[in-house]
């Protein structure tokens, strides 16, 4: 779903009233606050997991598009492909499912940072150490991607969040393994 996958990892902005998952639950388990982003398959949502009141990322397919065959494959191909994975630098799924409408959604860890693009773009040059450092992250999360037999196939800045962690400046999450 590499279409509305951009738009959620650098700006937050809220948009209640808009849409009609704002403020509901879905699968009894996910509040939903925002959208997030919005492409061609489906949107993307800063949710809150009610059971442990922790944030995450919900992408919801376009009912529309649950009649298609083809698309559902894919979405289906991105929560497993991304659920196989279990890096410290590579996004976790947490949850895959049907809502009781025949909504389908994926549930992932919520990110806060900013995206390589517009990292590079706000502080553009950055040293060479740096450049070292999260390139060095982005390389073993897909080390550990193509041990575990997927291929991002989509791999740029925009897929590529940085945030700080623990203390620690530019830690990396590799996104989107949508079409893997």
């Amino acid at each position: 779903m590499a279409e509305c996958s951009e738009a959620w990892k650098t700006v937050e902005l809220p948009v209640a009233g808009v849409d009609d998952y704002i403020g509901k639950l879905v699968a009894s388990k996910y509040r939903v606050e925002m959208m997030l982003g919005e492409g061609g398959m489906g949107k993307v949502y800063k949710a809150t997991q009610v059971a442990l009141d922790k944030p995450v990322v919900l992408k919801v397919l376009r009912q529309a598009l649950l009649s298609d065959e083809r698309t559902v494959a894919r979405f289906q191909r991105e929560a497993k492909a991304a659920s196989r994975l279990n890096h410290p630098n590579s996004i976790s799924v947490m949850d895959f499912g049907q809502t009781a409408e025949g909504a389908l959604y994926i549930a992932m860890e919520f990110v806060q940072g900013v995206d390589l693009h517009a990292l590079l773009v706000r502080e553009w040059p950055i040293l060479e150490s740096r450049a070292i450092r999260i390139m060095s992250q982005v390389l073993a999360a897909l080390a550990d991607a193509h041990n575990a037999g997927v291929i991002h196939r989509d791999l740029k800045p925009e897929n590529i969040m940085v945030e700080q962690r623990r203390g620690e400046a530019d830690f990396v999450k590799v996104l989107d393994f949508g079409i893997a």
